[in-house]
């Protein structure tokens, strides 16, 4: 049986898409300040008008609310789109901008519209990042394990059929796409260039798509190699835990 929490890694990008595509994005989920705002409390946030920020959760219950539902003394637990600190904190509903996502797709409204269009693309920036930093630890946990003299010379030497091209697509991914898409962040509708431009180098995916149920078969069938990568996972949940 091939280790679980490699098993998950190696199917990492074939999750993050299908979760982004099953998962629908309810407009009052995110929503832009429309003024500035100074810290109340330790636990409220700095915010600057045109900030884009997701609802966590709203003072009145533990889930989010619609704005449109909740009164004028409601509190909403906000994360700043962006922030490398995970930027969070209590602030009032009314310096939230509660535009109708209709008005601003019938194009009525520039300013919201173009505000909505640069908080797609913070959040596709920070879903990129996220994703790259997982792809990055499957390198630097699982690969250069792999590398390693203390590694079984019959696993060293099925590098490439575990793997495929994984290090490479980590590599697209942490060094040329995110920065693509970072370029055009102040200009929404330019962004579609990076992923014209960068067109070709998807294939890589395909590629590593093709190999994969080798790579399973493999560490189905290999129990040297599946022994390998259980000392792996135990060894890092006993260090992580210390």
């Amino acid at each position: 049986m091939i280790p679980a929490s490699l098993r998950f890694y190696r199917y990492l990008y074939h999750c993050e898409a299908s979760k982004l595509a099953s998962t629908p994005r309810k407009a009052f989920d995110i929503l832009i300040v429309n003024k500035d705002f100074k810290a109340e409390s330790a636990d409220s946030v700095t915010l600057s008008r045109g900030d884009i920020v997701e609802v966590l959760k709203t003072s009145q219950e533990e889930t989010k609310k619609n704005v449109n539902e909740a009164d004028s003394t409601t509190k909403y637990l906000v994360r700043v789109f962006g922030s490398d600190s995970l930027k969070q904190g209590w602030v009032p509903k009314d310096i939230l901008e509660t535009s109708d996502f209709s008005t601003v797709l019938d194009g009525n409204d520039k300013e919201t519209a173009e505000l909505q269009k640069k908080a797609v693309i913070r959040e596709l920036i920070e879903t990129e990042e996220e994703f790259s930093k997982d792809l990055q630890h499957v390198v630097d946990r699982y690969i250069k394990a792999v590398d390693a003299a203390t590694a079984p010379r019959t696993v060293r030497d099925s590098k490439d059929v575990i793997f495929g091209n994984f290090q490479q697509i980590a590599e697209f991914h942490n060094m040329v796409f995110i920065d693509g898409v970072k370029y055009y962040a102040d200009k929404p509708s330019m962004v579609v260039k990076t992923f014209l431009r960068l067109e070709r180098d998807f294939d890589m995916h395909v590629k590593y798509c093709k190999t994969e149920p080798v790579a399973q078969e493999y560490l189905s069938s290999n129990k040297e190699a599946y022994t390998f990568f259980q000392r792996n996972i135990y060894s890092y949940a006993v260090k992580y835990c210390e």
